[in-house]
């Protein structure tokens, strides 16, 4: 019988339960999952969420799931039925705004991300905001790039945002990240 090292056992299966559960999908920047294993995963939700339907985390994972696949009215309705459950949970909140404005409802989604709010992550929320408020002035610009400029700079505010964090007294990131 052959034998895995510790590490190598944990790794195949931290990775083994990410695509079972469906939440390494693209939209995380985790594991880059095809349109058929997003759907696979979408199944899977719609069957954990016939059984336990008040369960938040369920409903966030579908609509990224159905945002991954552009899918953007779907992904606004698990969305919205996420908020209806945890109101003011700040990934469901950035991902229905990015829908509405993937399904052809700009202004609607720059509005809300324009004020959009991530408890003690300022500068996730703050450079969103910029960039919501940037692109109301580019109305030229393509939906699927206006969603492409938000994520990115969402992904520049959680880099600064680690920065200030690493920068503690301690050198340690606070307990809150």
């Amino acid at each position: 019988m052959r034998h895995i090292n510790l590490a190598t056992a944990l790794a195949l299966c931290a990775c083994a339960m990410l695509h079972l559960s469906g939440c390494a999908g693209g939209t995380n920047g985790w594991l880059i999952l095809t349109d058929a294993d997003q759907r696979r995963a979408i199944e899977r939700y719609r069957t954990a969420l016939a059984k336990e339907p008040d369960d938040w985390m369920l409903q966030k994972r579908l609509g990224l799931a159905y945002f991954d696949l552009k899918d953007y009215a779907l992904a606004e309705h698990s969305l919205e039925r996420a908020q209806a459950i945890n109101p003011g949970e700040p990934e469901s909140l950035l991902y229905l705004g990015l829908s509405r404005i993937g399904k052809g409802e700009r202004e609607t989604g720059l509005d809300q991300l324009a004020t959009f709010r991530w408890p003690f992550k300022f500068y996730h929320q703050q450079f969103v905001q910029e960039e919501a408020n940037r692109l109301r002035k580019h109305p030229e610009e393509p939906s699927e790039q206006v969603i492409k400029d938000i994520l990115e700079a969402l992904k520049k505010g959680k880099r600064e945002q680690w920065e200030m964090e690493s920068d503690t007294p301690s050198g340690r990131r606070p307990n809150w990240y």
